[in-house]
């Protein structure tokens, strides 16, 4: 009778444990085009008329090392209560953050009732125009 625990021989045996997953490169285009479709489809969803509501975002790390925000968020909030006839007004904000520090820099892009920010977020040029604030919102924060 044989004691030996491991009757394999595995000398020409090579483990490797689970490979991590290749993250996929995407480029700002890509990812500017998935925020915004992602962003419309909440937005139909999530955006009432008339009234309170939570803010409704979508956001993406930068995949461009050279501009100094990690991350970059297209969000549709409501103005403060204390404007009058604010009920059914909504803003269209991208931001441009920086992790680790509490500075991040804000721009309006939209402005209008729901159907007004809809329509805003179909828009053909949309994505250049945010690529377009992207670069603009990364250099205020390099002055900060």
């Amino acid at each position: 009778m044989d004691n030996r625990i491991n009757h394999n021989r595995t000398t020409n045996t090579q483990f490797s444990g689970v490979k991590p997953k290749m993250n996929e490169v995407k480029n700002m285009d890509e990812l500017i085009k998935k925020m915004v479709s992602d962003l419309l489809a909440r937005a139909e969803r999530e955006v009432p008329e008339y009234g309170e509501f939570r803010v409704v975002w979508e956001e993406f790390k930068n995949p461009d090392k050279t501009l100094g925000a990690t991350d970059f968020l297209l969000k549709i909030t409501k103005p403060p209560k204390t404007l009058e006839g604010s009920e059914k007004e909504r803003y269209l904000e991208l931001a441009a953050v920086k992790r680790g520090t509490p500075y991040g820099a804000e721009t309006v892009i939209g402005f209008g009732n729901k159907e007004d920010i809809l329509n805003k977020l179909k828009e053909n040029n949309l994505c250049d125009k945010i690529k377009e604030k992207i670069v603009q919102l990364s250099k205020d924060l390099e002055d900060i």
